[in-house]
């Protein structure tokens, strides 16, 4: 249970909140409640307090002036403002003095209470970790524990002879005499990544990685199966032995499946863990820790929290033919179907993965893809479009990326672009045809063999392709917008001119009078001499 110190000045809000909220069921205790700051720092001096809940505008010591003195006194008491004033200036004095959290009021107990079990599974960490980081500082003194260290790896990566190796064992009294052996490798997600670990970074890290191996040994300790020993790359060593070799290799996969289910529960952390095949020989062990950094490496491919057993891995590996897929990619790309490339992706990532590519295959394959991908821009001639986007930066990215998801949808992203690029440049060359066609419709429509082969000789374009294109870019046919253009001569003529029927047909491009009067009559819904009666009055 953490104690809490209620402080505000009002008797009716300490009232309320003191009894409505349900204190044990978050996992605390309402020690005591204060009228001002000034109170509850005499109350703090004399009773344990981990969190104080209290409110700004109090007489004698406010809220934030509270705050700022517990920061500076007492650093380890968590604080919770719940005010009335939504101001900046008091959350950013709160930020600045360690404030948890700043409530507004008001507040209901069950929201209340959710904040107070966030702020309990933050402390329950903290207080787990300080413990455990306490036991293992005392262990890590004791200059028997780092022979223990040293001679283990030793003995995992056969850096030492093995008579040399066997004498150290001697010495620390630890013997090892089984029917057969495994290496496993665990390792935080984190230090899966390429780039280099900022130096706070690193800090954090080293704590979790010192976390991540006490709890290795608690488990293979429990389970009496192994030695465990931590590098100072931060990784944990573990050596499993056993004399039932038939039991053996499914019980070191589940212990190591209960290390990252705690570092799950406890810490929220991923973490990486490679096995290597079972040894009958003690000098044997150095082969079963190469095969599990090489497992390792498969976390490209398999993800975070996974357990990479060598043996496993080689024998679900196969090949692939990816040409079919590339040929999807580019025509989706070709076509700007976003939700078909976001497909085409999934379907690369889940066959990479379950082909058991290791990272530099699965680069092979994604760099053939961008290839392809160059090789459609070029034919379509949008080369000079790609600066900001070029094929080396994007192969970098994707090549550099600490996961198989990250460069696909690094990938994904590429593709959308390109596509994108492409509609772009097909509409700007679509609309610059139409604009040539309905400029050559209006120097040509008057005669009367003018038509789509005439424009398309023109254009030096086929007929389907100019057909789509001017269809998509006016949403007229060609013939639609010729008859349109036609017309409209048609009716200026009868407007302003006594020009007979026949002579009108002839000069807008019609060799038949009476199919211009049909024609005229069906799209006007008047026929010639009506329209041109009505509109000389």
């Amino acid at each position: 249970m953490y104690q809490l110190l209620l402080v505000d000045d009002e008797a009716l809000i300490r009232e309320n909140v003191g009894e409505n909220v349900k204190w044990e069921q978050y996992g605390y205790q309402l020690v005591g409640s204060c009228e001002n700051g000034k109170e509850a720092l005499e109350f703090i001096k004399n009773h344990v307090v981990d969190v104080v809940l209290t409110d700004i505008c109090m007489p004698y010591l406010d809220g934030i002036e509270l705050s700022k003195k517990l920061n500076e006194n007492y650093p380890s008491i968590k604080i919770i403002i719940l005010s009335g004033y939504d101001e900046f200036e008091y959350a950013k004095k709160a930020i600045r003095y360690g404030v948890k959290e700043y409530l507004l009021k008001p507040i209901t107990a069950e929201e209340l209470g959710d904040v107070l079990l966030e702020l309990k599974k933050q402390m329950d960490r903290e207080r787990w970790t300080e413990q455990r980081m306490t036991q293992m500082q005392t262990f890590y003194h004791k200059g028997q524990q780092l022979l223990y260290a040293d001679t283990l790896l030793n003995l995992i990566r056969g850096s030492k002879e093995d008579i040399e190796i066997q004498k150290d064992l001697i010495e620390l009294g630890l013997k090892l005499d089984y029917m057969v052996y495994q290496v496993a490798v665990v390792e935080l997600d984190l230090y899966t990544k390429t780039d280099k670990l900022e130096e706070k970074k690193k800090k954090e890290s080293a704590l979790m990685a010192f976390v991540l191996y006490n709890i290795s040994q608690e488990i293979v300790e429990k389970h009496q199966l192994g030695e465990v020993c931590q590098g100072k790359d931060n990784r944990t060593y573990i050596l499993f032995y056993s004399n039932q070799p038939i039991k053996f290799q499914q019980t070191g996969k589940n212990i190591c499946e209960k290390i990252i289910l705690h570092m799950n529960q406890i810490m929220q952390l991923a973490v990486n863990i490679g096995i290597g095949s079972c040894v009958l020989e003690i000098e044997q062990i150095y082969r079963s820790y190469e095969e599990a950094e090489t497992a390792l490496e498969y976390h490209y491919i398999m993800g975070k929290n996974s357990v990479m057993e060598m043996e496993m891995i080689q024998k679900e590996k196969k090949s692939a033919d990816m040409n079919m897929l590339f040929d999807l990619f580019i025509l989706h790309i070709k076509e700007n179907n976003r939700d078909e490339i976001e497909k085409d992706s999934r379907i690369l990532e889940n066959t990479i993965r379950s082909c058991r590519y290791d990272r530099q295959s699965a680069g092979t394959i994604l760099q053939r893809l961008v290839d392809k991908i160059e090789e459609l821009c070029k034919i379509s001639c949008i080369e000079d479009k790609l600066e900001v986007i070029s094929k080396e930066q994007i192969l970098k990215e994707i090549l550099i990326a600490g996961k198989l998801e990250e460069a696909i949808d690094i990938l994904f992203a590429y593709c959308i672009e390109i596509a994108g690029l492409l509609e772009n440049h097909k509409n700007v060359g679509g609309r610059k045809y139409a604009i040539k066609a309905m400029d050559y419709i209006e120097k040509n429509y008057s005669d009367c063999n003018f038509g789509l082969q005439s424009v398309c000789s023109y254009l030096n374009i086929s007929i389907s392709r100019f057909s789509s294109i001017f269809k998509q870019t006016t949403g007229n046919t060609f013939m639609d917008a010729l008859i349109t253009v036609r017309m409209k001569k048609a009716k200026e003529l009868l407007e302003n001119t006594d020009l007979k029927n026949y002579e009108i047909a002839e000069k807008v491009g019609f060799s038949d009078s009476h199919y211009f009067g049909i024609a005229f009559k069906k799209i006007i819904g008047k026929t010639p001499t009506e329209y041109a009666r009505e509109m000389r009055k």
